[in-house]
């Protein structure tokens, strides 16, 4: 167990790493870092997997848990690509991919005899076709839309993007039950989304 302390010194990284793909908005807008987008994607996940299976729905959450965890570890020493630019320029979004699926290898090492399984969970996030995975890339999408309306840095245009993606992930899905209440779960939140107009009024009216 003597590689856990080399780890756990690595993770504290997270701290630091920022998501510059977040620079495009520009102004004084802070860019959040990977410690604080993997824990909120993760209990996103955890959230979503769980009410799908209260309807009978078949998902392994532990394993959702740990592709949250580790989905972008990879860009612990950069990598980071934009939403916006990733579609201006998808050769880009490939070669940053791969950029980081090379340090996946080089961070497997720090698991020790777990560096096996954390690098088949990398792999499998990076192309997200299993259930568990496409939950975990669906949370994703909806941590960083919260974060640009929690920052005020929010268009119907942030909306309309991943309204478009969750579909695709969630038609992907081979548990019907999954499928059926993601669906329902995406038209609500796009609509909730879409008539939200700041986060101060959206927050306030929550905790009355």
């Amino acid at each position: 167990m003597k590689h856990l302390t080399d780890l756990f010194h690595l993770l504290e990284v997270t701290r630091k790493q920022p998501q510059y793909g977040y620079a495009l908005w520009g102004g004084d807008m802070r860019l959040g870092n990977l410690a604080e987008h993997h824990y909120l994607v993760t209990i996103i996940a955890w959230q979503l997997a769980s009410a799908v299976n209260t309807k009978g729905a078949k998902i392994d959450i532990q394993k959702v848990l740990e592709f949250c965890l580790i989905h972008d570890l990879g860009e612990l020493f950069g990598g980071d690509v934009g939403m916006l630019y990733a579609r201006a320029n998808p050769k880009a979004r490939e070669y940053a991919k791969k950029f980081e699926a090379e340090n996946h290898i080089y961070i497997g090492k720090f698991f020790g005899n777990q560096r096996r399984h954390f690098l088949e969970l990398s792999e499998e996030i990076l192309n997200a076709d299993s259930d568990e995975s496409r939950i975990a890339k669906i949370a994703d999408y909806l941590e960083i839309t919260h974060y640009k309306f929690f920052m005020e840095k929010f268009t119907q245009t942030d909306i309309d993007l991943v309204a478009k993606k969750l579909p695709n992930m969630i038609d992907g899905m081979k548990d019907i039950l999954a499928k059926r209440e993601l669906n329902k779960f995406v038209k609500e939140w796009q609509k909730s989304m879409s008539s939200s107009k700041s986060y101060r009024d959206t927050i306030s009216k929550i905790i009355r």
